[in-house]
């Protein structure tokens, strides 16, 4: 046995060892109840909500408008704007994320240059206007501060991808972090960019067999359109098929003709820099690592801050659970199921000595030739790591479908994809136990998990996010007004942010 492993089993074995000594209750007496809602004005977009505890504002981000909103917090049961900024970009580019500076009047903007690297923007959160900027990686997707305020992160994932017709071949940048520090007044300072290594042969990647893909948005034809149908082998006909378009680091590339040159298909067997793209990041209450999560790839980085260095991989491994796995028109948790984590969100306990992840799933697999075991993707569920060492400690099962069933919110017409979706969530701490809040994507909710026990992560309430439309909770944060907590989810799809407060049932 590798010294790892022993040191991994030690661990293990310690850390069992520490789930029998008395611990705070699993208290299941919480509800989370709305109290408001805040109407951007616009149909959809609102994507990533951000809070600073200090002035009670939070910046909200709306990718359909290139626009960050300003909200006043401090009264929870009316959330309002304060004022609205147009960042003015050029065409082609995408607001992807915020974050509001822990103690300074300025927010953090990441936007998304396509095919040209990305830039962080910040600026002052009472006029907007730019104080300073810097060139990162290529497709930012996510932007976080340190607690001190010193740095920012930000996850440039690199997901789009280049045809090239002559060789047929498909291109994309590599994905990467980018290290950001700032001075007392909140200037740039200096600026790195850490590339991610070669990580084909890094123990604990899940390794491929075939019929795993990522869906992209590819410009197959070059007439600067995403075209929702095409008709690629030229026969004048659309059809519901899959066609050879070329290939990508030896692979084939294929797309089908319904879903045009939306969904192209590229394939997840190898895990060469080009297909490792940082999604989200934690940094450690100490600001001294940060975890990255690679969701196509099933794995986190951990990023040493002092050294400024990706130091390791943890591949994040299956869930095994049962499910509802059929759109059937009944919802019966029975199938037996296999999941690939695939994480979107991932966040640090207080103390710093677990992460948790929010195990969306983001792969498809190819329906007309599945790769025998080949498991499904997205867990399902929010797991519970030892940030030390990575090993899982235990995770949510099937509780967050359950949950969502048992709340009348469970969409039975995704049980054959990845139900629910946990895609984001926060940490916080509630009578010295600690909890997450994670968004329910396709469930249009928000639930409440006790790590009282970590080995054994509970849902213990759901807020449901009001209205008949579509909500599609992206972004979430966490704030604390008098003593009482309250979490903000940006719904993307329905231009809206609800305000929901924790209540102790009967208190």
């Amino acid at each position: 046995m590798k010294i790892s492993h022993i040191i991994k089993v030690v661990l293990v074995l310690w850390l069992a060892g520490c789930a029998l000594e008395p611990v705070p209750p699993t208290a299941s007496n919480w509800i989370i109840e709305p109290v408001s809602r805040y109407d951007s004005g616009y149909v959809e977009g609102t994507e990533i909500v951000s809070v600073q505890q200090s002035t009670l504002r939070a910046v909200l981000s709306n990718f359909a408008t290139g626009e960050v909103d300003v909200l006043d917090v401090s009264q929870p049961q009316h959330v309002h704007r304060k004022a609205r900024f147009n960042l003015k970009l050029s065409k082609g580019e995408e607001l992807t994320s915020v974050a509001f500076h822990p103690t300074l009047d300025l927010f953090a903007a990441v936007i998304d240059a396509g095919n040209r690297p990305g830039r962080l923007e910040t600026r002052s959160a009472t006029t907007g206007l730019l104080m300073d900027r810097v060139v990162v990686g290529f497709g930012p997707d996510s932007v976080v501060f340190s607690e001190d305020g010193k740095l920012a992160m930000i996850a440039n994932e690199g997901e789009d991808f280049l045809f090239e017709p002559s060789s047929k071949q498909f291109f994309t940048p590599e994905g990467s972090i980018s290290m950001v520090h700032l001075d007392k007044s909140g200037l740039i300072v200096s600026h790195k960019n850490l590339e991610l290594a070669n990580a084909i042969n890094y123990e604990g990647f899940v390794v491929s067999k075939g019929g795993r893909f990522m869906e992209r948005e590819i410009d197959w034809n070059g007439d600067g359109i995403i075209s929702k149908n095409m008709d690629f082998d030229g026969n004048g006909k659309i059809d519901k098929k899959k066609v050879l378009l070329g290939s990508f680091e030896g692979q084939d590339v294929s797309g089908m003709e319904t879903k045009g040159e939306q969904k192209i298909l590229i394939p997840i067997k190898t895990h060469s820099p080009a297909l490792l793209e940082p999604e989200y990041i934690a940094i450690s209450p100490d600001a001294k690592k940060a975890y990255v999560t690679l969701q196509e790839d099933d794995a986190v980085a951990v990023v040493d801050l002092v050294s400024e260095q990706v130091i390791s991989y943890y591949g994040l491994g299956a869930t095994q659970h049962k499910t509802d796995a059929r759109y059937d028109g009944w919802v019966k948790f029975e199938q037996s199921m296999t999941g690939l984590r695939e994480p979107d969100g991932i966040t640090t306990v207080a103390n710093g000595r677990y992460f948790v992840t929010a195990d969306e799933g983001d792969t498809d697999t190819d329906n007309s030739a599945p790769a025998e075991g080949q498991p499904t993707s997205g867990g399902r569920s929010v797991s519970v790591f030892d940030a030390a060492t990575g090993t899982l400690l235990g995770d949510t099962g099937s509780q967050i479908d359950e949950v969502a069933f048992a709340n009348k919110v469970y969409p039975e017409r995704r049980s054959s994809k990845k139900g629910s979706e946990p895609e984001m969530l926060v940490a916080l701490d509630l009578d010295g136990v600690p909890y997450v809040a994670v968004g329910m994507e396709r469930a249009g909710s928000v639930e409440l998990i006790s790590l009282a026990d970590p080995f054994h992560p509970k849902v213990v309430a759901l807020g449901k996010i009001g209205g008949d439309e579509d909500k599609s909770p992206e972004g979430i944060a966490h704030f604390v007004v008098d003593g009482e907590h309250y979490l903000l989810t940006a719904n993307e799809m329905s231009g809206t942010v609800e305000c929901f407060k924790i209540v102790r049932q009967g208190g």
